[in-house]
C-alpha cells in the first residue's frame, strides 16, 4: 500500500505541474490536438498524461519489494521503445501509424524473447500445440497483444474514458489475485491503478489533461503483461480471462477495422467519427445542444464503463471457467453490436 499511496501522489503532482506549465509556459500544446475526425476536445490542453502515468509507476517500483521489483523492472525497460514512440507523436503528431507498429511489435517481441511473456495456452489441444512452436507463439502474441495495446488507445479521447476502464480491469484482476493469494499481481495492479488515478483526477471531468498515445500504449502494454504473468503464475486461470477483461476495447478495434474495410471500403487505419463512444457522444449533443461541451464529453464515459463491465464482472466471477469466459465474450460482442446497430440507425 506504501508503494501505491508514493505513486498516487506523485502521479497527482506530475499531473498539476504538466497543467500548469502548459497555462503558463504553454508547453506541451498542439493546435493538432484540436484537428481531426477522432479530436473531441474544446479548448488547448495538454496530451501528454502519460508522462505522469509513466513516470509515477516507474517511480513507485522502487517502493515495492526486492522480488516484485525483479519482475517488473525488466517489463518497464521492454515498455520504454512503446512509451517513447508514442510520446513523440504527442509531442509532433509526424510519426506514421507503421512506425508506431514496430515500436509496438519491439516491445512485445522482447517481452516473449527475452522475458518468456506471451500467449502459450488457449486451453484446447490443436491450438496449444500449434503455440509450442515458438514462431507461432510469438506470432501469435504480436498479433493479440499487439491488438490489445492499440485497442486500449482506440478509446482514448473522451474525458475519463480509457483511464477509467483501465482502473476498472485492474481493479477486477487485483480481485482475483487477491482470492489467489497472489500478492505479487496485487501489488502490481495497485499500482497502476495508483499511477493512472493521479492523471484521472486532472482529466475527468474537467479535461484539464489528456493521456496521448504514449500514456495509452504504456497502459495496454501494462495491462497485458501483468496479465499474462498471472496466468502463468495459476493452472486454474486461463488467457480467456485476460481476454474477457480486455474485451470492451479489442471487440471495439475489431468492430472498427470491420467497418472501415467491409462496409466503408476505407483503409482499416484510416480514422473515422463512427466509434461508438462518437456515436455516443453525438446522442449527448443533439439532446443537450446548449449544454455544457465539457461536460457533454465526459458524460460520454459512463455509459462505456457500464459496457464494459458486461465483461469484466463475469471475469471475476468465472476466472477459473474457460467456457463461461468464452460464453460472456461472445456475449459482450452480441450486446455491443445490438447497442450499436440501435445507436445507428435512429441516429445517424
Amino acid at each position: 500500500m506504501q508503494a501505491s499511496l508514493i505513486t498516487l501522489i506523485f502521479s497527482a503532482i506530475l499531473s498539476v505541474l504538466i497543467v500548469i506549465l502548459a497555462d503558463k509556459k504553454q508547453w506541451f500544446l498542439n493546435q493538432h490536438d484540436l484537428i481531426g475526425v477522432q479530436k473531441f476536445h474544446h479548448h488547448p490542453a495538454p496530451h501528454v498524461g502519460g508522462l505522469a502515468v509513466f513516470f509515477s509507476f516507474s517511480f513507485g517500483c522502487y517502493f515495492l519489494p526486492p522480488d516484485i521489483q525483479s519482475i517488473l523492472q525488466p517489463i518497464l525497460l521492454i515498455s520504454l521503445p512503446i512509451f517513447v514512440i508514442g510520446l513523440i507523436e504527442d509531442l509532433s503528431a509526424k510519426i506514421s501509424p507503421l512506425w508506431r507498429l514496430m515500436f509496438i511489435l519491439l516491445s512485445i517481441g522482447s517481452a516473449f524473447l527475452y522475458l518468456d511473456i506471451g500467449i502459450s495456452s488457449l486451453g484446447f489441444l490443436w491450438t496449444d500445440n500449434l503455440l509450442s512452436y515458438p514462431v507461432i507463439g510469438l506470432m501469435f502474441t504480436l498479433l493479440v497483444v499487439g491488438g490489445a495495446v492499440n485497442s486500449v488507445n482506440v478509446i482514448d479521447g473522451y474525458n475519463g474514458l480509457m483511464s477509467g476502464y483501465a482502473m476498472l480491469a485492474s481493479t477486477a484482476m487485483a480481485i482475483v489475485a487477491y482470492q489467489l493469494g497472489d500478492v505479487l499481481i496485487v501489488q502490481l495492479d495497485l499500482l497502476l491503478i495508483a499511477s493512472i488515478l493521479g492523471f484521472f483526477l486532472l482529466n475527468f471531468p474537467m479535461g484539464k489533461l489528456f493521456m496521448g498515445d504514449g500514456g495509452a500504449y504504456f497502459i495496454g502494454l501494462m495491462l497485458s503483461m501483468i496479465g499474462l504473468v498471472f496466468v502463468s503464475r495459476h493452472d486454474e486461470l486461463s488467457n480467456w480471462f485476460v481476454l474477457l477483461l480486455l474485451m470492451y476495447p479489442m471487440f471495439e478495434l475489431l468492430f472498427s477495422i470491420y467497418r472501415r474495410k467491409i462496409i466503408h471500403n476505407t483503409p482499416a487505419s484510416e480514422p473515422d467519427p463512427y466509434h461508438l463512444h462518437t456515436l455516443i457522444h453525438k446522442i449527448l449533443v443533439k439532446r443537450h445542444p446548449q449544454g455544457d461541451k465539457i461536460m457533454n464529453n465526459s458524460l460520454t464515459a459512463p455509459f462505456l464503463w457500464v459496457l464494459s463491465l458486461v465483461g469484466i464482472i463475469p471475469a471475476v466471477f468465472w476466472f477459473d471457467n474457460k467456457w463461461a469466459l468464452i460464453g460472456w465474450a461472445c456475449l459482450f460482442m452480441l450486446i455491443y453490436i445490438v447497442i450499436y446497430r440501435r445507436i445507428q440507425s435512429r441516429y445517424v
